[in-house]
């Protein structure tokens, strides 16, 4: 029908597919509005944000923990290792945070599409993408709180 309709109407004419005509106007909300942006931004900044806290958290861990971390390292732990208890440290709370994080989203996404008639979900995808975000922003921020730990020199301690 598309091709048809087509080769009837001018070329300036455009016939889009349900689909294409959907691609095509969230390529427009995304990309030339403001609410792309405001949303762009906002995953920035909930990452930023997210990625302080995590490294806060951690780094005061670390910090409060060193005579053990520096004992594990004294045993023949390798900075390896040890800073792998702190990566699995981070990731266990980004993914253990994500699930109620997840259920508030989902709460803001009903409010927001309810009060602007936008048609805006949380869908699998979107979860999923955020999930994987998480976790790579909690385990670069373990990370980077570890780097007291990894210059640590266990006779500095004792």
């Amino acid at each position: 029908v598309q091709a048809t309709l087509e080769s009837f109407l001018d070329p300036s004419v455009k016939v889009l597919t349900l689909q294409q005509l959907e691609a095509v106007e969230v390529d427009h909300w995304r990309n030339n509005t403001s609410f792309g942006l405001i949303f762009n931004l906002g995953v920035l900044v909930g990452l930023i944000v997210g990625a302080i806290i995590v490294y806060q958290i951690l780094y005061s861990d670390v910090s409060d923990h060193l005579p053990e971390y520096a004992t594990m390292k004294a045993m023949g732990y390798s900075d390896r290792f040890v800073v792998g208890i702190i990566v699995q440290e981070s990731v266990l709370l980004a993914a253990l945070a994500f699930v109620p994080s997840l259920v508030l989203a989902i709460g803001l996404y009903a409010v927001l599409a309810n009060s602007t008639s936008l048609l805006i979900a949380m869908t699998a995808q979107r979860a999923v993408a955020v999930f994987a975000l998480t976790l790579t922003m909690a385990a670069g921020s373990g990370w980077l709180a570890t780097g007291k730990l990894r210059r640590l020199d266990p006779a500095d301690i004792f």
